[in-house]
């Protein structure tokens, strides 16, 4: 009801309030109205997969949220691929944050398909989803073609060596991303390896935390 009635608030931190999902519907259904809210939190609110398809819907109506929060909703990876579809056609959010929700592989690739259709996303956070090697090549795949993203991690996903390999590949051909964590990723030394031999070619990274 105060999202549409009021026309000044600009950012609404309303995380780790476990509304589920019919509480998301109702936050999402005033946010498909609301024209001058940019910034949003409702991680940690078990939102759910049912939860993900009113974000969903909401991000292919609202034309001004510039940043968005989703971690901890346990949305999984169908709920991943709703978020996802709507970024590919969602011109507006700038920063987007989907950890901790157990994507996996599945999600991971839904993350892979928009970063390839959308043009405006700059900050990604996908940490803590476990989506190990496999889930890491999709998005590296992505981001060799991706010409926006600025900062992205992808931490605790326990992406390996062979993860860290894609890694390696994708910074030697990304020209844009300049902050990249890859904190608690069971890298290793071999993994380091990589990631340091992809640095001494990169001329834009100017973060990196390992």
């Amino acid at each position: 009801s105060a999202l549409e009635r009021n026309s000044v608030l600009t950012s609404l931190d309303i995380g780790g309030n476990r509304f589920g999902a019919a509480g998301t519907a109702s936050v999402c259904s005033a946010l498909e109205r609301n024209s001058v809210l940019t910034s949003l939190n409702i991680g940690d609110n078990g939102i759910g997969v049912a939860g993900a398809a009113s974000v969903c819907s909401a991000l292919e109506r609202n034309s001004v949220l510039t940043s968005l929060n989703l971690y901890w909703n346990d949305i999984g990876a169908a709920g991943a691929t709703s978020v996802c579809s709507a970024l590919e056609c969602n011109s507006v959010l700038t920063s987007l944050n989907i950890g901790d929700n157990v994507i996996g592989v599945a999600g991971a690739a839904s993350v892979c398909s928009a970063l390839e259709r959308n043009s405006v996303l700059t900050s990604l956070d996908i940490g803590g989803n476990r989506f190990g090697a496999a889930g890491t090549a999709s998005v590296c795949s992505a981001l060799e073609r991706n010409s926006v993203l600025t900062s992205l991690n992808i931490g605790d996903n326990g992406i390996g060596v062979a993860g860290a390999a894609s890694v390696c590949s994708a910074l030697e051909r990304n020209s844009v991303l300049t902050s990249l964590n890859l904190y608690c990723s069971e890298i290793g030394a071999a993994g380091a390896m990589s990631v340091c031999s992809a640095l001494e070619r990169n001329s834009v990274l100017t973060s990196l935390n390992i």
